[in-house]
Protein backbone atom coordinates (compact mmCIF):
# COMPACT_ATOMS: atom_id res chain seq x y z
CA UNK A 1 0.00 0.00 0.00
CA UNK A 2 3.04 2.35 0.68
CA UNK A 3 3.65 5.17 -1.96
CA UNK A 4 5.47 7.92 0.07
CA UNK A 5 8.73 8.68 -0.37
CA UNK A 6 8.88 10.86 3.38
CA UNK A 7 6.40 11.20 5.48
CA UNK A 8 6.46 14.20 8.10
CA UNK A 9 4.89 13.13 11.38
CA UNK A 10 3.51 16.71 12.89
CA UNK A 11 0.88 15.15 15.65
CA UNK A 12 2.26 14.24 19.51
CA UNK A 13 0.12 10.97 18.57
CA UNK A 14 2.46 8.26 18.87
CA UNK A 15 -0.70 5.76 17.81
CA UNK A 16 -1.21 7.62 14.45
CA UNK A 17 2.41 7.85 13.96
CA UNK A 18 2.75 4.02 15.06
CA UNK A 19 1.13 3.36 11.66
CA UNK A 20 2.61 5.57 9.06
CA UNK A 21 5.03 3.48 8.34
CA UNK A 22 3.31 0.99 6.11
CA UNK A 23 2.55 4.22 4.01
CA UNK A 24 6.00 4.70 2.75
CA UNK A 25 7.19 3.26 -0.47
CA UNK A 26 10.92 1.29 -0.90
CA UNK A 27 13.56 3.71 0.83
CA UNK A 28 10.87 5.76 2.13
CA UNK A 29 11.70 7.34 5.56
CA UNK A 30 9.44 8.37 8.15
CA UNK A 31 10.63 11.85 9.86
CA UNK A 32 9.13 12.62 13.18
CA UNK A 33 8.88 16.18 14.25
CA UNK A 34 6.84 16.22 17.33
CA UNK A 35 7.17 14.68 21.00
CA UNK A 36 4.43 11.81 21.51
CA UNK A 37 4.17 11.10 25.40
CA UNK A 38 4.16 7.24 24.55
CA UNK A 39 6.85 5.29 22.54
CA UNK A 40 5.95 5.06 18.92
CA UNK A 41 5.70 1.31 17.68
CA UNK A 42 7.39 0.55 14.50
CA UNK A 43 7.49 -3.18 12.62
CA UNK A 44 11.19 -4.35 12.20
CA UNK A 45 10.25 -6.48 9.21
CA UNK A 46 8.46 -3.25 7.52
CA UNK A 47 11.93 -1.38 8.14
CA UNK A 48 14.29 -3.99 6.59
CA UNK A 49 11.72 -5.56 4.08
CA UNK A 50 11.16 -2.17 2.53
CA UNK A 51 15.16 -0.13 3.10
CA UNK A 52 12.63 2.40 5.19
CA UNK A 53 13.95 4.15 8.54
CA UNK A 54 12.64 6.50 11.11
CA UNK A 55 14.24 9.62 11.99
CA UNK A 56 13.80 12.72 14.38
CA UNK A 57 14.50 16.04 13.68
CA UNK A 58 14.00 19.29 16.40
CA UNK A 59 12.66 21.55 14.47
CA UNK A 60 12.55 24.55 17.01
CA UNK A 61 14.88 27.27 15.36
CA UNK A 62 13.75 30.26 13.78
CA UNK A 63 16.05 29.12 10.59
CA UNK A 64 14.37 25.88 10.10
CA UNK A 65 11.36 27.64 10.09
CA UNK A 66 11.83 30.24 7.30
CA UNK A 67 13.48 27.32 5.40
CA UNK A 68 10.22 25.42 5.80
CA UNK A 69 8.08 28.48 4.90
CA UNK A 70 10.29 29.00 1.52
CA UNK A 71 9.17 25.11 0.53
CA UNK A 72 5.87 25.69 1.01
CA UNK A 73 6.05 28.89 -1.27
CA UNK A 74 8.36 26.78 -4.34
CA UNK A 75 6.21 23.77 -3.88
CA UNK A 76 3.03 24.97 -2.82
CA UNK A 77 2.08 22.73 -0.26
CA UNK A 78 -0.98 24.62 2.34
CA UNK A 79 -1.39 23.41 5.74
CA UNK A 80 -4.78 21.70 6.87
CA UNK A 81 -5.89 23.63 9.65
CA UNK A 82 -9.18 24.51 12.04
CA UNK A 83 -9.74 28.32 12.15
CA UNK A 84 -11.26 29.91 15.22
CA UNK A 85 -11.90 33.66 16.19
CA UNK A 86 -10.22 35.12 19.30
CA UNK A 87 -13.44 35.14 20.96
CA UNK A 88 -13.68 31.45 20.88
CA UNK A 89 -10.21 30.57 22.25
CA UNK A 90 -11.33 28.33 25.03
CA UNK A 91 -13.04 26.56 22.51
CA UNK A 92 -10.13 25.97 20.59
CA UNK A 93 -8.08 25.06 23.27
CA UNK A 94 -9.91 22.04 24.62
CA UNK A 95 -10.62 20.93 21.26
CA UNK A 96 -6.66 21.30 20.76
CA UNK A 97 -6.15 19.09 24.78
CA UNK A 98 -9.04 16.59 24.16
CA UNK A 99 -7.52 15.76 20.80
CA UNK A 100 -10.28 15.96 18.74
CA UNK A 101 -8.91 18.99 16.47
CA UNK A 102 -8.67 16.96 13.12
CA UNK A 103 -5.76 19.54 11.88
CA UNK A 104 -3.62 22.43 13.54
CA UNK A 105 -6.23 24.74 15.89
CA UNK A 106 -5.25 28.06 14.64
CA UNK A 107 -6.81 31.40 16.01
CA UNK A 108 -7.63 34.08 14.02
CA UNK A 109 -7.35 37.68 15.34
Amino acid sequence: MGGAKVILATAPNAKAISGLTAGLKYKGKLLIVAAAHDNVEVSPLLLLMGSRSVSGWYSGYSKDSEDTLNFSLQTGVRPKIEVYPLAQVNEAYERMLSNKARFRVVLKM
